[in-house]
């Protein structure tokens, strides 16, 4: 089975008849992640909402596409910090 997303598509969260989802019904959101369920073959999405920032995992059949997508830059704007672990320890800082 084709997944129908791909990473940084902006997506909807639609209605469902999963009731955890009924919190972020008409939402916006970015694919941030995917996995394919290894028996049934359904697609499973992790995505970004653009009002919290929040990342919710959302079955496939409950994402309607919205024709747009995000670059990379937009989600991960690439900026980095440089972490220094002590070996004796394990312990970092940065």
């Amino acid at each position: 089975m084709q997944n129908r997303f791909a990473y940084y598509d902006v997506v909807t969260i639609l209605r469902s008849d999963d009731a955890k989802l009924d919190v972020i019904i008409g939402e916006l959101g970015t694919v941030l992640g995917m996995s394919q369920d290894e028996v049934t073959g359904e697609w499973g999405y992790a995505v970004s909402l653009e009002s919290s920032g929040e990342v919710w995992d959302v079955e496939e059949q409950f994402l309607e596409a919205t024709g747009q997508s995000r670059s990379r830059s937009d989600i991960f704007p690439g900026d980095t910090i440089k972490v220094i672990v002590d070996t004796r320890t394990g312990d970092g800082s940065f």
